[in-house]
């Protein structure tokens, strides 16, 4: 008997092993991959685009009709402008439509933010979004299941606003020298060489103290290496900027206590620049040899192109090195 169960188990295990053979681990994880592919559709049961949120803007999910019941879940989402609201229904007969509960206003509405008013109702699986684009409190609400409190709210805070940026470097033993870098306008140039690494520094300052969540490049090449907050002044850490670009550094959620919200700031990085007017020419070249062998100062720490503190022919030699150089448009 026990030796009828022996060769009964290897059989079993020869059966198994040759399953494995037949096939391959690249179709066992085409297997695993469409186990867990998921397809969303709108209410017409068109596909939903998969793309990924900004890097500035976020997207924040709310499910309408979870387990069958009448409410949205969150019922109150706080979020910042520019950012994203995406509702996904989990059961069928349900509209989000904008108003105070119950009369709709045609801000936005399921599933097209037109003919708000109607009430379209949508059904399981179906999907709606729409971004916020202005400060508020937005009220909304189910146009078939109002009155038995269905209903939710947006909260939607304007991010603080930067009163001054600045480019800062150390000029050696001559000081410490700030490019300003405008919030509006034409776009602030750093013309100073970043050295070795590349590296580079942004002071952000707001009126009041400020808590930020995150800082991150989110245009140009570069890399934040570090930040920190120092009440109302922020300082982000820049390595690897490379030269001959527009970069962008965004601050997230930052928090005076009356406002949230993202802010970017962008910086232009022409090394030899010195004027600059967003390219390097011969007027450059001929700034920074009227400087050489002056005291560093602030009236002309831009000719100090390597931010060693003295102006030299090292600095004419990288000044000229660069002509020819411009900002992208």
């Amino acid at each position: 008997m026990k030796r009828s169960n022996a060769v009964a188990r290897r059989i079993c295990w020869l059966v198994v092993m040759a399953g494995v053979a037949i096939f391959s681990p690249s179709e066992f994880g085409a297997g695993r991959a469409a186990a867990t592919a998921i397809t969303i559709v709108d209410q017409n049961g068109r596909l939903v685009a998969n793309a990924p949120p900004s890097t500035i803007s976020q997207i924040f999910d709310v499910t309408v009709g979870p387990n069958g019941m009448f409410q949205f879940s969150p019922s109150t989402v706080n979020i910042s402008v520019g950012d994203t609201v995406r509702w996904t229904w989990a059961s069928s007969n349900h509209s989000v439509t904008s108003g105070n509960p119950c009369v709709a206003d045609s801000q936005f509405c399921s599933p097209d933010d037109t003919n708000c008013g109607a009430g379209v109702l949508s059904n399981t699986g179906a999907v709606y979004q729409h971004t916020f684009t202005q400060a508020g409190t937005y009220s909304y609400f189910c146009a078939l299941h109002c009155e038995y409190g269905m209903t939710g709210t947006i909260n939607v805070a304007s991010a603080p606003m930067a009163q001054s940026a600045f480019s800062r470097k150390v000029h050696g033993g001559a000081g410490t020298f700030d490019v300003p870098l405008p919030l509006t306008g034409n776009v602030g140039v750093e013309c100073r060489s970043g050295g070795g690494t590349n590296d580079y520094q942004m002071i952000i300052n707001f009126a009041t103290s400020v808590t930020v969540g995150d800082a991150a490049v989110t245009s140009g090449n570069g890399t934040v290496s570090s930040f920190s907050v120092s009440g109302s002044q922020v300082t982000v850490n820049l390595t690897g900027v490379t030269n001959v670009q527009r970069i962008t550094v965004t601050l997230f959620n930052v928090n005076d206590g009356t406002h949230m919200g993202n802010v970017p700031v962008s910086m232009g990085v022409l090394v030899g620049d010195v004027n600059g007017n967003a390219a390097v020419n011969a007027s450059d070249v001929g700034l920074t040899k009227s400087q050489v062998g002056v005291p560093v100062s602030g009236s002309n720490f831009r000719e100090d192109v390597n931010a060693n503190g003295t102006i030299s022919a090292t600095d004419v030699a990288l000044v000229k090195s660069k002509v020819g150089t411009a900002l992208p448009p």
